[in-house]
């Protein structure tokens, strides 16, 4: 339910911060005014879609809910494309948007590098982990089977009158 109700309100501040801008556009403003409002919509559109994604893979049994995130995605879908031709055609800014994608794909690319290199580092610890205690193991397996032999060793000793 988390889930749901952040997507929901990630959506409602999307949909403020595009209204925003269209506003802030008509009435002439520089869009160095309203960059701050772009990086909401953006940061807003992405709760919607991880929101989306999660409910996909858990197999979501609520169809209902699972239907509002989507169509909220879709929508921010759509509402990034208006933003888009309002970069290119209200403000002149062809190549803004260019920048925008090119810069988002190498933040993204480097997120991931570092989600591997994160992942790479917790499966060498655990296995680090599970050597370490499989090491242990066979060194106290070890000094058990040894002990055990000296004392069978004693034992015959004394039993031989020693």
């Amino acid at each position: 339910m988390e889930l749901i109700s952040a997507a929901a309100a990630a959506f409602a501040a999307a949909q403020t911060a595009v209204a925003t801008i269209k506003k802030a556009q008509a009435l002439g403003k520089d869009i160095s005014n309203i960059i701050g409002e772009f990086g909401k919509f953006f940061d807003a559109k992405d709760v919607v879609q991880k929101a989306a994604n999660d409910l996909g893979k858990k197999g979501q049994s609520d169809t209902s809910k699972a239907l509002e995130i989507v169509m909220h995605a879709e929508t921010l879908r759509q509402s990034e494309e208006e933003l888009k031709h309002l970069l290119i055609y209200g403000y002149g800014q062809p190549g803004l948007w260019e920048q925008l994608l090119l810069e988002r794909s190498k933040i993204r690319q480097a997120k991931e590098k570092e989600v591997r290199e994160l992942e790479r580092k917790r499966k060498k610890i655990a296995k680090q982990r599970v050597d370490w205690a499989i090491g242990i193991t066979a060194i106290l397996g070890a000094a058990i089977a040894g002990i055990s032999v000296l004392v069978m060793v004693v034992s015959i000793i004394n039993a031989r009158g020693g």
